[in-house]
């Protein structure tokens, strides 16, 4: 399990009975969080930077991995980034 899903079971309280279960929920939260973090990256990121993540975004073989490496490498404060949108994310759903 990567750092990513242990801290969202943790932050949401996830105690899943089954793994289908806890991936079903760990893949929904995981998603609204990536979406959040794309629309939030979009407004720091530079036209030319933008246009990079467009290319990257645009291949079949991009994983979500490729896309958060990209944008930690194009935004210095992007720990900081990711951590604001789960505490926004997490706080519309206490």
């Amino acid at each position: 399990m990567n750092k990513l899903t242990a801290d969202i079971m943790k932050d949401w309280n996830i105690n899943p009975k089954t793994d289908a279960e806890k991936n079903a929920e760990v893949l929904r939260i995981g998603q609204t969080l990536y979406q959040a973090i794309l629309v939030k990256s979009l407004d720091i990121l530079s036209e030319k930077e933008e246009e990079k993540l467009d290319a990257l975004l645009n291949k079949d073989t991009t994983t979500v991995e490729d896309v958060l490496k990209f944008l930690k490498s194009k935004i210095p404060t992007f720990d900081l980034l990711v951590k604001e949108e789960r505490e926004n994310l997490l706080a519309t759903f206490v």
